[in-house]
């Protein structure tokens, strides 16, 4: 059953309950005004349906028109490289006039507003021949979209630095975190700076073996602009091991959003509690405490963004077969 059919048998009681009782009764019954009740009842009485009218999109006066988004897509075929205002030029040779900006909010719309998605886009219509609809458009949109967020275990891993806070004895205590965008599988460690060193210290001692054991290999890294990650000796080690390095904008963090809210899941669940309820003398001591955590994280915690039902990271992380890195292989080259 539809919506609008769920809609209409929902009505239809009421309408029903109300010649039955009163309506009064059936307003405080179902929840709604009486102002509601008479509006439905009048649409019955005038259209004799019950589903709710579902208002056209209105078409703007100065919306481009559809023969001028048709020489917008060839010209995107045949140049995908140029920009708004080149785009635009080319109208003026055809003795069309649009702007720039005009330009752009169709892009926008088709979801073409960038180089890259233009390039994915004709190599999309080139591997699979399709005709240039908006069906193929939004499908394109969406493989862009999963890109950004990895396609399968290790194709991206997001990496930040989280200040803990200061720990008597010990001194600022910082963690370094590690999260694939793909599966949410996280790792995380506490260090006393947040220097090269300690970046360094995370991706080879934490990242690479945990991936490693799960027949998962790192083949790139998202992280800010920290000096921790932006270091002579961090790159070589990337370069060293094979890994990409993607760096989100500056003054962009929620570009990095799932690290960042990794984080403040374990804020909440275990930094909270734990710093209320014990006493931590040492770094080793809350190293434990975290690690513990990090395996009900990944191990029993059901996460529900990766699947509405709640899904386990590690069983995501082993269930990805290595086909989904062979259909997309063309795409990303």
């Amino acid at each position: 059953m539809t919506q609008p059919q769920l809609i209409a048998q929902q009505r239809s009681s009421l309408l029903v309950f109300a010649e039955r009782h009163s309506v009064a009764k059936a307003c405080q019954v179902f929840g709604l005004s009486r102002t509601t009740y008479y509006k439905i009842k009048k649409q019955f009485i005038k259209t004799g349906a019950l589903e709710p009218i579902v208002r056209r999109k209105p078409r703007m006066p100065n919306e481009t028109s559809l023969s001028k988004k048709k020489i917008l897509l060839k010209l995107v075929l045949e140049h995908p490289a140029w920009g708004p205002e080149r785009y635009a030029y080319k109208f003026k040779e055809q003795g069309i006039s649009i702007t720039a900006v005009s330009v752009w909010l169709s892009l926008k719309r088709f979801g073409l507003n960038t180089r890259f998605k233009r390039l994915v886009y004709i190599e999309r219509l080139k591997q699979q021949g399709q005709p240039l609809t908006e069906r193929t458009l939004k499908s394109i949109k969406y493989e862009c979209n999963k890109i950004k967020n990895g396609l399968w275990p290790g194709h991206i891993v997001a990496l930040d630095t989280f200040y803990v806070g200061n720990l008597k004895g010990v001194g600022r205590i910082y963690q370094l975190t590690g999260i694939d965008l793909c599966s949410r599988f996280g790792w995380a460690k506490l260090y006393t700076s947040k220097e090269q060193t300690a970046s360094i210290d995370f991706v080879e001692n934490a990242l690479v073996p945990k991936f490693f054991h799960n027949d998962v290999r790192i083949e790139s890294i998202l992280t800010d602009n920290g000096s921790e990650f932006i270091a002579a000796r961090f790159r070589q080690m990337l370069i060293d091991y094979d890994i990409q390095h993607y760096r989100i904008p500056k003054g962009k963090p929620v570009c990095n959003g799932y690290c960042e809210r990794f984080q403040r899941t374990i804020y909440e669940e275990l930094y909270q509690k734990a710093f209320r309820t014990q006493f931590f003398d040492s770094l080793d001591e809350l190293q434990k405490a975290l690690d513990k955590y990090l395996c009900f994280y990944n191990f029993e915690r059901a996460h529900f963004g990766i699947a509405k039902t709640g899904a386990l990271p590690i069983d995501v992380l082993k269930s990805k077969s290595s086909f989904i890195r062979q259909r997309f292989q063309k795409l990303l080259t």
